[in-house]
């Protein structure tokens, strides 16, 4: 159909110009880049904003590297971990994406010990009901101690006073 020259659409029994149905397409994607931006804006970036981290384990102990690629920074961590250890054999045993809060962990079994690490929680309310909850749920252990809370801007916090008992405590 055409009207004055001009290329018209049918809606509603009304003609429309096809400048007019551009205009209103512009106008939706700039509303929804400018909602999707402001909610950027509102979400907790800090919690995620330093990339991963990767820890890697001996028996003398635990490290860990923050970084965006998860080779280089478990890598990284297995270096300072080899400096540290003494040459003892360290293992890269976790990386996450993005690094949030992490923790790490000691469970107390009957015969020994070993560090357990979460990390990636959104909050430090989460990374201790976290680690909580993972030291309820192994059998064998008898009590668990978290003694370190790394924050997203990596910033630790060692603890002292973070013990429980494990379901094996008699």
């Amino acid at each position: 159909m055409r009207l004055d020259g001009k290329s018209a659409i049918m809606t509603d029994g009304a003609a429309t110009t096809i400048g007019e149905i551009h205009i209103k397409s512009m106008r939706t994607i700039l509303l929804i880049t400018t909602v999707l931006t402001v909610l950027m804006m509102l979400w907790p970036s800090d919690v995620y904003a330093a990339g991963g981290i990767g820890f890697a384990q001996a028996e003398e102990g635990t490290w860990y590297c923050r970084g965006d690629d998860p080779i280089a920074t478990l890598n990284c961590a297995q270096r300072k971990c080899g400096v540290d250890a003494k040459g003892r054999e360290c293992v890269r045993t976790r990386w996450c994406d993005a690094a949030g809060w992490s923790g790490l962990m000691t469970v107390f079994l009957l015969d020994f010990h070993s560090t357990e690490i979460i990390c990636g929680a959104p909050t430090e309310t989460a990374l201790r009901a976290g680690l909580r909850a993972f030291c309820a749920g192994n059998e064998y252990a008898q009590s668990c101690s978290i003694f370190l809370v790394v924050d997203p801007d990596g910033k630790e916090r060692e603890l002292t006073d973070e013990s429980f008992p494990g379901p094996k405590a008699n």
